[in-house]
């Protein structure tokens, strides 16, 4: 009689020793890289270090690792074939093409993905030690898609060893930032973080908030150009100042430098949270308390699980924000690109309000504090009432009073050149619910910054406050100063202190380019109106880039204060180039075209206009442009019969589109089509052509026999 089988053993069974190899050799791959841009059929090695805890017997794995890259011999016959086999005979000095050492501590990014035809490949991204490279990128393709072996385990060896602790989330960067704007990858590793450019150009898996969607929209203005800088960014932990999630993406500080980036509202908590896992180590998670006594508050506390990731488990406070997570907003809420957007929406935001802000301090002193205070008001505040509520505190304006539509949470931040450094978060965040509040039980809102003078051999300071609601930019408020002018104080009474005289600028150089008298009058009769929206002579002279220490000079003076910016801008006293293009250009952005109309800056011109063709319900006409800048045409149709401005239709159509029809239109009847070239709103002038509507065709009348 057999046996019967022996009763498995109780409890738990003895651990098996895992088992690392320290040794690969891996091929055949594809390679391409930016060094040289060439394809070539290669293999790997790579070596890394493994070793055994004595305690628990557990393999660990090394996180730094060689990887060198040979290629196949030449001969024909030692090609990959069938067998897609390396011989360890081809590891030669003579095959070798790079040898790289991949450190957790400086690599880049990792990013797996698939070619058009689905084969799979993988971007290894190093920082390059070619002066004026920034980057290597080394792209890996499996040699086909049958055989994805040797790319898979790559990808796992060194997701075991140097990207082990590497996090990596699809961002779009958001405009108007050093940085370029577009889709990029940010990789959150133990000692750094890097925002590096995709690869794969498929459409990220990310989820963006639904109102961030862009939409076209006729009067969409683009922004100032900004200076930027190519990627990668990289960012160690001890230079990383602040790196806090928001609403809609996250941001970080570098360098006295903001930085945005647009992603899901849940990834950007789980982002955080792996950062400060790293960051902080054994001290993570820091506890918080809301508020009363921390004994009796133990709900604040974060929770330790790393796989939660729902919104409402974590909490990741942000200095100057509660830690409720606030609900998103509607689709359809307004998203505003600049300045004159923002003052020139036609219609009024959805369960928004207007305000005025500026920023007003005292006088600057060489190696001392400047405290500003950026102030927010309701827009039915007058600004004279203002300006004597900050002169009686001996605050001057630094940034003239402007309004600016609130549709969403707002933050200020501010932006330093070096020499100056500013103690604390450099941004202040408020909910739209609490601004509106303040609004309108102390009508009013500070925010103080204090700048520390650091570098006594600098006297120029040149910064910027920058206004953002969510992730995108609403205004820019620029703070010029001269130091060197705070020995003595500012005169006050006497009128002529701020006349400048006819001298020659500091650079030496005359400026040939003159605005005619009667257009300088013109001009000067427009700006010195001070406007309820701020764009007038004070904002002009902050566009310009002259010290804002001669506002108060100039606005305590007499005769014209446009005529005096005009003089101090002429004779080099700012930044500016003194010339038509600058000045066409600073109108714009302030949302002045009255100014350019009036004074003829710009002349907005159509090459030809003429009618395409015509049936009997509609007529379809054509257009030549010619202005490089135009940007928007006004097409008037009327009957000629009756040319009645009530009657008159318009129509705003692209400068691009070249052709339009007008439709519905009565048969047999005489039309006059007018064009009006538009540069913004800057008018040009118009061209008129006629055309009839053919005469409607009547039905055929069987005859009798």
């Amino acid at each position: 009689m057999a046996e019967a089988n022996p009763e498995p053993l109780q409890g738990n069974p003895e651990p098996v020793p895992e088992e690392k190899q320290s040794h690969f050799l891996l091929g055949p791959l594809k390679l391409k890289t930016t060094l040289d841009n060439v394809k070539r059929t290669v293999f790997v090695v790579i070596d890394r270090n493994v070793s055994t805890d004595e305690e628990t017997e557990a393999v660990i794995v090394g996180e730094d690792c060689s990887l060198r890259v040979y290629g196949y011999p030449k001969s024909s016959s030692t090609l990959p074939r069938l067998s897609h086999r390396v011989k360890e005979e081809y590891v030669t000095q003579e095959n070798l093409l790079y040898d790289l050492t991949l450190k957790s501590s400086t690599v880049l990014s990792l990013e797996s993905y698939e070619s058009k035809n689905k084969t799979p490949k993988l971007a290894l991204v190093l920082p390059s030690t070619i002066k004026g490279v920034r980057q290597e990128d080394y792209i890996f393709k499996a040699y086909n898609t049958s055989k994805p072996a040797a790319l898979i385990e790559l990808k796992t060896i060194l997701r075991d060893g140097p990207f082990k602790y590497m996090m990596q989330v699809d961002v779009f960067i958001s405009p108007d930032q050093e940085i370029p704007a577009g889709l990029a990858l940010i990789n959150v590793f133990s000692s750094h973080l890097g925002v590096v450019n995709r690869h794969n150009k498929a459409k990220p898996v990310t989820r963006y908030p639904i109102f961030y969607k862009q939409k076209k929209r006729r009067n969409t203005i683009p922004c100032a150009h900004i200076e930027t800088r190519p990627l990668p960014l990289v960012v160690t932990y001890e230079e990383l100042n602040h790196f806090d999630p928001l609403e809609a993406g996250l941001r970080f500080e570098v360098a006295n430098k903001m930085h945005f980036l647009r992603c899901d509202h849940e990834t950007a908590l789980e982002v955080i949270q792996h950062f400060e896992r790293h960051k902080y180590g054994e001290a993570w998670p820091p506890v918080y308390f809301v508020g009363g006594d921390p004994d009796d508050d133990l709900e604040s506390v974060p929770s330790t699980d790393s796989r939660s990731t729902a919104s409402e488990d974590i909490h990741i406070p942000v200095p100057g924000q509660s830690l409720d997570i606030r609900p998103r907003y509607e689709e359809d809420a307004h998203i505003y690109k600049n300045e004159f957007i923002t003052r020139r929406c036609e219609t009024d935001p959805k369960e928004g309000f207007m305000a005025n802000i500026g920023v007003f301090g005292g006088k600057p002193t060489v190696g001392g504090d400047w405290l500003l205070q950026v102030f927010i008001c309701p827009l039915k505040k007058s600004q004279e009432e203002i300006r004597k509520e900050f002169a009686n505190q001996q605050r001057e304006v630094v940034c003239t009073l402007r309004a600016f539509q609130v549709v969403r949470d707002v933050s200020v931040s501010i932006s330093l050149k070096q020499g100056w450094s500013h103690e604390g978060d450099k941004m202040m965040e408020v909910s739209k619910e609490e601004l509106h509040s303040a609004l309108e039980g102390s009508s009013q809102f500070l925010h103080d910054i204090c700048l520390q003078h650091e570098d006594v051999t600098k006297k120029r300071f040149r910064g910027s406050i920058i206004v953002r609601q969510g992730m995108e930019k609403t205004l820019t408020l620029n703070i010029l100063t001269d130091y060197e002018q705070n020995s003595d104080s500012l005169p006050g009474d006497d009128s002529d202190a701020c006349v400048p005289t006819a001298e020659t600028p500091a650079d030496g150089k005359t400026h040939s380019w003159p605005l005619p008298f009667s257009k300088r009058k013109r001009m000067c009769e427009l700006l010195d109106v001070e406007c309820i929206y701020g764009n007038d002579w004070r904002l002009f002279a902050e566009k310009i880039g002259l010290d804002c220490q001669k506002l108060p000079v100039i606005a305590n003076s007499n005769g014209s204060h446009t005529e005096n910016v005009l003089t101090l801008w002429k004779q080099g006293h700012t930044d500016k180039p003194y010339d038509k293009p600058t000045l066409v250009e600073i109108l714009q952005e302030m949302g002045r075209p009255d100014v350019i109309q009036d004074l003829q800056l710009i002349e907005p011109f159509v090459k030809s206009f003429m009618v395409l063709t015509v049936t009997d319900h509609s007529i379809q006409v054509g257009w030549e442009p010619g202005s490089p800048d135009l940007t928007h045409c006004n097409l008037y149709i009327n009957r000629t019969a009756r040319m009645d401005v009530l009657l008159c239709k318009k129509y705003t159509v692209k400068i691009e589109e070249k052709k339009f029809t007008f439709r519905e239109l009565p048969p047999a009847t005489q039309h006059t089509i007018s064009i009006e070239p538009l540069v913004q709103l800057v008018r040009g002038e118009q061209k008129s052509v006629w055309a009839r509507t053919r005469p409607k065709e009547s039905a055929a009348v069987p005859v009798e026999n």
